[in-house]
């Protein structure tokens, strides 16, 4: 789930600003954001021997034929330290 890009045009005292974060979540965020924002795709995704390689190293299943809509909170539950709340589920689908 992306931090909207508009999140940093916040004023600083907002609780909310990203620039609040870790330094090293900051780091990763502010990119992100900005690519997200101009909606980047990387042009060669299908013929990249190096992504193509790396789709069949990572996913189970067929890259092609992952519903990415219904895998975005799948968490496995050794790793969900602080399970979301239904309305944060909600706000974060409304807001993608």
């Amino acid at each position: 789930n992306s931090i909207p890009a508009e999140f940093w045009m916040l004023p600083d005292w907002f609780p909310f600003h990203p620039g609040r974060l870790w330094c090293h979540c900051r780091m990763v965020y502010l990119p992100m954001s900005y690519l997200y924002g101009l909606r980047f795709v990387y042009p060669n995704t299908d013929t990249d021997p190096v992504t193509v390689s790396l789709r069949k190293e990572l996913y189970c299943e067929d890259y092609e034929n992952i519903d990415w809509d219904k895998t975005r909170h799948w968490v496995a539950p050794m790793d969900n330290y602080s399970p979301k709340p239904f309305t944060m589920v909600v706000a974060q689908d409304l807001l993608s």
